[in-house]
């Protein structure tokens, strides 16, 4: 059996070569008091009075506080030791097992913590037969200590103990514990002799199971009948939350100046806070107010466009062979096009992605940069050759392209050189822009995606890096500045590089119809462009109820009118396209939605106009792309929800 531990017979073996190794360990103790040093194995150790650590060091802490605070004083003291020594156990088993013990078997590593605190003198253990060590939740420890070092320095002194005092010995043994089977532990005392019991004891057990076992081992006591004092007196420490000590201190010494100082802090952050949610205020209102009348001119010209586009379908069918009548519709899809294209520059659009190649969209959007950049900035185009294609919205990539080269024109007030490049770069496509302007300092590059960050005070929004930099990690790519002030900035784009052929369109402009005798109710208030979309569906067949407003449509629908699909306008007057659809759905539960928008298709997401059931076609579209949106949501067996 071993000498200094007691251990239940199972564990006798294990503890007493425990006890073998740690006593040769101890053996290479060597005490230089000349040089002021005691060392073991080339470990510096130090020789600590006990009561400074236990009893004295409870009344240096009560004179701090004062007699009046005395409860708030023990409780800073508990708190102060129990951390303090189970981090030194914690850090003692893990380095006693690193460099003494070469095994990874808990209970071998928990073995040598008694032992060891024999050795220090901390204390002799006994280990009860009750004890379960496991490395789980379930942990249980029971043990003694005969001869705590806390207890005897209590016992010694003139002052009476009426809490537990080994609370050293709580946090070192839990903490040597936690180390040895990896799992979160504490430990309190239930007995104490400082307070007049016949032993310390303790319990040990993860922090959300100790209250359970503590109260059954207050149940079998008291079944028993052995002698102890009341359950309150020994709380549990509070390892895992931390006391906000140090504050307490510091209003000690003075609270008045502290608050002073706390407060002109307090109100220092404020104020900063508060301009700075100002100048975003100022940035978001600003925003809003240019979306609004970019979407408001977009919806009318899109109606305009949606106008001229089904006239020259029209005019097409009529004077087939008349060139002026295919200049009439290339013009307006073109206008179509760059309206589309503007509206995706100017504001974040939910990404539609398809393979593309990444060339291609460069060299359209070099074309349109070159009218904007001026002459005093020479713009060069360089590529390496070969496919690159890559999963990407086109107009999200020249969204982003757009952002950079405004960004570089922006830092050339003098003119310079704007190069935009790709390459392949191992199993990524690389889009380079690089300026010869001003260049950035370390704080700016840090700060330079940052929304709402810009560094041209009043005329910038601060959003379009930051638009640039989410549209990029969005297509799960990544973008990196490399600037110095005086050296011009490059920014690197690397989106992944796919092994597909690029998405084209359908070169077929018209195809057969999946249904072409639908009764189709539908609501525009642009009279014009009402009469194209009716003359687009009759021509194909369908059944049309026109309405200029939503109460007309509403009207049919109570009339009991047969209507098979609601064709709605989003934006109109008194009621919008959604409120119409919910009006529709309360009628007509199943019925499909198709609505027609001049805004950007993301604009119409974020109103709520998409769900099962509906879809949206952005404006101006032309015959064969309604019919097909038409054909699409009848063969649609989803249905609204």
């Amino acid at each position: 059996m071993p000498t200094t531990v007691d251990v239940p017979p199972a564990l006798a073996p294990v503890f007493r070569a425990a006890e073998e190794l740690v006593a040769r360990y101890f053996a290479k103790k060597a005490e230089r008091p000349a040089e002021g040093t005691i060392e073991i194995d080339s470990e510096r150790y130090v020789l600590v009075r006990a009561a400074s650590l236990s009893e004295r060091f409870f009344h240096v802490v009560r004179d701090i506080y004062g007699e009046a605070r005395r409860a708030e004083a023990d409780d800073f003291a508990r708190n102060i030791l129990f951390d303090l020594a189970h981090a030194i156990g914690k850090s003692d088993a893990e380095r006693f097992a690193s460099t003494q013990l070469v095994t990874d078997d808990p209970i071998e590593r928990l073995s040598a913590g008694p032992v060891h605190f024999a050795f220090t003198g901390w204390a002799r253990v006994r280990v009860l037969p009750e004890s379960s060590p496991t490395a789980d939740e379930e942990y249980f420890l029971l043990y003694d200590h005969p001869y705590s070092f806390e207890s005897d320095a209590w016992l010694r002194s003139s002052s009476p103990a009426d809490f537990p005092v080994c609370i050293m010995s709580c946090g070192y043994s839990s903490g040597w514990c936690e180390a040895s089977f990896g799992v979160r532990l504490v430990a309190t005392e239930v007995l104490c002799r400082a307070c007049g019991d016949e032993a310390c004891r303790f319990v040990m057990a993860p922090p959300q199971r100790i209250d359970d076992h503590v109260d059954r081992w207050l149940a079998a006591s008291r079944a028993s009948g052995a002698r102890r004092t009341a359950r309150h007196r020994y709380p549990v420490p509070d390892l895992f939350a931390r006391k906000t000590f140090e504050e307490k201190l510091r209003q000690a010494h003075d609270e008045l100046e502290e608050r002073v100082a706390e407060r002109t802090a307090a109100l220092e952050q404020e104020m900063k806070s508060r301009r700075e949610i100002e100048r975003q205020l100022r940035q978001s209102q600003k925003m809003e107010a240019i979306g609004r009348l970019s979407g408001g001119i977009a919806h009318d010209f899109n109606n305009v466009l949606g106008i001229v586009l089904g006239c020259a379908e029209v005019l097409e069918r009529r004077y087939p062979d008349d060139e002026a009548v295919g200049l009439i519709r290339d013009a307006a899809s073109r206008a179509a096009e760059l309206t589309s294209r503007l509206l995706a520059f100017g504001r974040a659009q939910i990404v539609q992605a398809d393979a593309i190649d990444l060339d291609e969209v460069v060299d359209e959007s070099v074309r349109l940069v070159r009218n904007i950049l001026g002459a005093h900035i020479e713009l060069v185009r360089e590529r390496e050759g070969g496919p690159l294609v890559v999963w990407a919205s086109p107009g999200a990539l020249q969204q982003v392209l757009l952002n950079l080269c405004l960004n570089a024109r922006d830092a050339m007030p003098e003119g310079g050189r704007l190069t935009v490049r790709t390459r392949r770069d191992a199993e990524h496509a690389e889009l380079v822009v690089e300026d010869t302007g001003i260049g950035m300092d370390e704080a700016t590059r840090e700060r330079v995606f940052d929304p709402f960050f810009t560094t041209k005070e009043s005329e910038g929004t601060g959003l379009g890096l930051s638009t640039a930099h989410g549209i990029v990690t969005q297509l799960d790519g990544t973008i990196e500045v490399a600037s110095e002030p005086g050296a011009g900035a490059r920014f690197a784009v690397r989106l992944p590089v796919i092994d597909a052929p690029p998405a084209r369109r359908p070169e077929s402009e018209e195809r057969p119809a999946v249904r072409r005798d639908v009764s189709i109710l539908l609501v525009e208030d642009d009279g014009a462009l009402r009469g194209v979309v009716q003359e687009m569906l009759t021509r194909a067949g369908h059944r049309v109820l026109a309405c200029d407003e939503a109460a007309g449509a509403l009207a049919h629908l109570d009339a009991g009118a047969p209507v098979d699909l609601l064709l709605t306008d989003v934006v109109m007057p008194a009621m919008n396209g959604r409120a119409l659809a919910d009006e529709t759905h309360a009628r007509r539960p199943g019925l499909r939605v198709l609505y027609m928008s001049g805004y950007a298709d993301d604009d119409v997401v974020r109103r709520g106009a998409t769900g099962p059931g509906t879809r949206c076609l952005s404006k101006p579209f032309t015959s064969v792309q309604l019919l097909d949106a038409i054909d699409a949501l009848l063969a649609d067996e989803a249905g609204p929800r």
